[in-house]
């Protein structure tokens, strides 16, 4: 488990992602796969906004929403947009652009904005503004649904329900890797409607361990005869186990305020600070599954792009077996807790949280 008088004090500069929505379930549920936990998230320094034609003005009206879109993606918090450095860097969104392109479609136009990421991290980490790394810890989202009528029913990945169409779009726009149960016979046995309906705790955390999910979002959602989204809401995270109301018309967004909520929480939790975080540290690490050149390739690629590493150096190579070092940003409890988010890196002689052996020992999975 992170301290959290550390992660507050650390700062992401690298992101390098991969991240699709609706595989993360089907990857989960493979015949032998490895728990499904954080996954890398792409596409966090660039947007896609549409336009109405090529003029200049629209170009910048463009640039200051794909702006605002990305710098919450990247924080992982609403709230920075209120931050007047902030607000003084959308009037000079442009100055940040480092590439642009236009395509036509019979909807209309739309551009595609890269912003440069050197830039925007430099402008966050002057003004200490936590960014959330690019593995992201993943949300197992329980929804039940009671209808005017009174009937009950489990929402999940196979539904064609407009809650579950605000989730999938709120886990594409934010960047936040959202699981939704395939509800088949196991998670039925896991969680009964009924423990599902009283967001009973123990059935949920079960269903999450199955999930791979580092936190749960759970919400039984009453809609009433009025037009009304009536839901009582569960987050589980860490030892954090909290319920808050949430109303709003059928209408609405209805989704935003509780993925938020927890997102928020999240990106606050595993926010990054390197500019404030003064303690650096060195580890050595031995890596076993590694056949060929492109493990060997993928290993180090994947070992550079958390935020705590600064340097990767290879020490010695044996078959099968690599060894690094490790230069980081942080500590070496820092560097097994963002390797136990992800799946690709399994430890051998260590449990995440434990006192460290003086080398770590890995196996890659991937």
């Amino acid at each position: 488990m992170f301290p959290n008088s550390n992660i507050a004090m650390l700062r992401l500069r690298k992101s390098r992602a991969q991240w699709l929505f609706a595989a993360m379930v089907f990857m989960a549920l493979l015949p032998g796969a490895p728990a499904v936990q954080a996954l890398p998230v792409t596409g966090l320094y660039e947007e896609t906004i549409a336009v109405n034609n090529q003029s200049e003005q629209e170009r910048q009206r463009a640039y200051r929403q794909a702006f605002q879109q990305v710098l919450v993606k990247v924080t992982g918090e609403t709230r920075w947009l209120e931050h007047p450095a902030i607000i003084d860097a959308l009037r000079m969104s442009a100055s940040y652009v480092s590439e642009v392109s236009y395509r036509s479609g019979p909807e209309g136009g739309a551009l595609s904005v890269q912003f440069d990421q050197a830039l925007l991290d430099d402008l966050l980490n002057r003004e200490n503004i936590p960014v959330w790394d690019n593995n992201r810890a993943s949300i197992l989202l329980w929804l039940t649904l009671q209808s005017a009528d009174g009937r009950r029913v489990a929402l999940g990945s196979g539904s064609e329900h407009e809650l579950i169409v605000q989730s999938q779009a709120f886990a594409d726009r934010r960047a936040v890797p959202v699981l939704l149960p395939l509800l088949d016979l196991t998670d039925r046995r896991l969680v009964t409607r009924e423990e599902g309906w009283s967001l009973d705790s123990e059935s949920l955390q079960s269903a999450a361990q199955r999930y791979g999910a580092d936190s749960i979002l759970a919400g039984r959602i009453l809609e009433t005869p009025d037009g009304q989204w009536v839901g009582l809401w569960r987050i589980m995270f860490r030892d954090r186990n909290e319920t808050f109301d949430h109303l709003d018309s059928v209408d609405s967004d209805y989704m935003t305020v509780p993925l938020d909520r927890l997102t928020s929480m999240l990106a606050n939790y595993f926010g990054l600070v390197l500019s404030e975080f003064e303690q650096r540290d060195s580890v050595r690490v031995e890596i076993s599954g590694i056949n060929n050149m492109q493990s060997h390739r993928q290993v180090v690629d994947y070992l550079s792009s958390l935020s705590v590493v600064e340097q990767v150096s290879l020490t010695a190579l044996r078959p099968g077996t690599i060894e690094l070092r490790l230069d980081l940003a942080g500590t070496r409890q820092m560097l097994s807790e963002f390797i136990s988010l992800g799946r690709d890196l399994q430890p051998g002689n260590f449990e995440p949280g434990e006192p460290l052996p003086q080398v770590l020992n890995f196996r890659w999975t991937r």
